[in-house]
């Protein structure tokens, strides 16, 4: 009875199993397929009316998984009933090649791998659908490294309401990449027929030299039926993408001529410029001014430009800002900026020299190093008087030469010329007229000091007489 029971409950368990390993089917929409093109995933679940929640990390190995959509039905045959739910995933391959669809976890079951095959068939193979495909242009073969690379990706498509357009992400190693503004949409006729483009572009700097491969391209997004080029609405939408492959650029090393310890500035031009805040030809002991110099690249982003500013100047305290750092796109090109602004103060009189600036930098254009300068300035500080000390030195040195010149030489020759010159031929008549006039002041003069002496003796003698007139005098004479 036992034996019975225990064949009773194998057979259950073992039918159990078989009828749990049906509810669970995997298939796809074709076993072969070419590069670029994208892959249907179907999994069906039996007796399940829920929608349930899929592990697909597994296929993320190999595949970019784009979407997932589910759909239920209910059938019945002959008074049999049955229903399903189907999990419909589109699956992108991210290599050539025999790949498999790896086991997933589903029901506590696990389902069965699927072999597919990836097959090269060509850098546009899904461009032959020409309502969507992809282009790619670079604007060189082989670059230097830390040179520019301009790289453009466009969307070519002709069917409507393309929206939340994806591209795969240009995440390279040793590189540096970015943006070019905002991505643009425009028209374009091409063999009369009238496309929407959809362009990105990028400016890629590779860090190391060597083969730089530039990944495939893959293009992702929606489509809404009944509507038009360029107007995105939510309305019923489909997947839609496009695929190219990527490219592989050869990057050069810095040539061999330039010195290690210089900076490596590789571009198509290289501008240095200075500007002062005032007049320094009017500057005075203690005074201040600010310069200004401007580094400009075309061809490079403003970090990566070198300070250059002196750090020290004879006669000058200098008080330098933060750089100001910068970068603009022009004409699809990158142009860096660096601004270092300092404030030199003037400490001593004299003659002030800015050295020169040189800047040596790789000129991509004509493949040759070049050297942009910036020539020395001078200028003369004067004292805080204001008095400049090239005119005290001019002042000094004529008083001393006036000091130390020679006295002239005086001969017999100079004397007889200098007395001959000063003989003067006068009237005798005048000489006569002359000595009586001498003759006469001389007897003016003698009767004027002789008046002058009778006039005190005269004085003299009468205030005698006066004191001896006086009562106190009389008496004396009395006794």
């Amino acid at each position: 009875m036992v034996r019975i029971y225990s064949l009773i409950f194998l057979f259950c368990a073992l039918f159990s199993t078989s009828v749990f390993a049906q509810q669970i089917e995997l298939s796809v929409d074709r076993y072969e397929l070419a590069r670029g093109e994208t892959l249907t995933l179907t999994i069906r679940v039996y007796d399940q009316r829920q929608g349930m929640q899929l592990d697909l990390t597994p296929l993320t190995q190999d595949f970019d998984v784009l979407g997932t959509r589910t759909s239920s039905q209910i059938r019945s045959i002959n008074g049999v009933t049955e229903s399903w739910t189907d999990y419909v995933i589109t699956l992108f391959p991210e290599k050539e090649g025999d790949l498999v669809i790896p086991s997933l976890s589903i029901l506590n079951q696990a389902t069965d791998p699927i072999p597919i095959s990836v097959v090269n068939a060509g850098p546009r193979s899904n461009q032959g659908n020409n309502e969507l495909y992809l282009e790619i242009e670079v604007n060189k073969d082989s670059v230097y490294v830390q040179e520019q690379l301009l790289f453009t990706v466009r969307l070519f498509y002709t069917i409507n309401g393309i929206r939340n357009p994806v591209f795969t992400e240009l995440d390279m190693e040793d590189t540096v990449t970015q943006l070019i503004g905002s991505p643009n949409q425009y028209e374009r006729l091409i063999d009369g027929e009238r496309f929407g483009v959809y362009e990105k572009r990028y400016v890629i700097f590779p860090q190391r030299s060597g083969p730089l491969e530039i990944p495939d391209i893959l293009f992702r997004g929606e489509v809404t039926d009944g509507s038009s080029n360029f107007v995105f609405r939510n309305m019923n939408t489909r997947r839609v993408t496009a695929f190219i492959e990527g490219i592989t650029i050869e990057v050069k090393e810095r040539p061999a001529s330039v010195p290690r310890d210089d900076d490596w500035l590789p571009v198509t031009g290289l501008t240095l410029e200075e500007t002062w805040s005032g007049d320094i030809n009017a500057l005075k002991v203690g005074d201040s001014v600010v310069r200004t110099l401007i580094l400009r690249a075309e061809g490079l982003d403003g970090a990566v430009l070198p300070p250059f500013s002196p750090q020290d100047i004879d006669g000058l305290n200098l008080y330098p800002d933060p750089a100001d750092i910068s970068r603009t796109f022009v004409d699809g090109s990158i142009v860096g900026t660096r601004v270092e602004t300092s404030t030199y103060v003037a400490l001593e009189a004299g003659t002030i020299e800015v050295p020169a600036l040189e800047i040596p930098w790789w000129d991509i254009t004509a493949d040759s190093a070049r050297t942009t300068t910036l020539p020395a300035t001078r200028f003369e500080v004067a004292t805080v008087e204001g008095v400049l000390p090239s005119e005290q030195a001019v002042a000094s040195t004529q008083e001393i030469q006036t000091l130390l010149a020679p006295e002239p030489l005086v001969d017999q020759a100079m004397i007889d010329a200098q007395a001959e010159a000063e003989v003067i031929e006068i009237d005798s008549g005048i000489v006569r007229w002359a000595q009586w006039l001498v003759v006469a002041l001389v007897i003016f003069l003698l009767s004027a000091l002789a008046r002058r002496r009778f006039g005190a003796f005269t004085q003299q003698r009468f205030a005698e007489w006066r004191a001896a007139q006086t009562p106190e005098a009389n008496e004396k004479a009395a006794y």
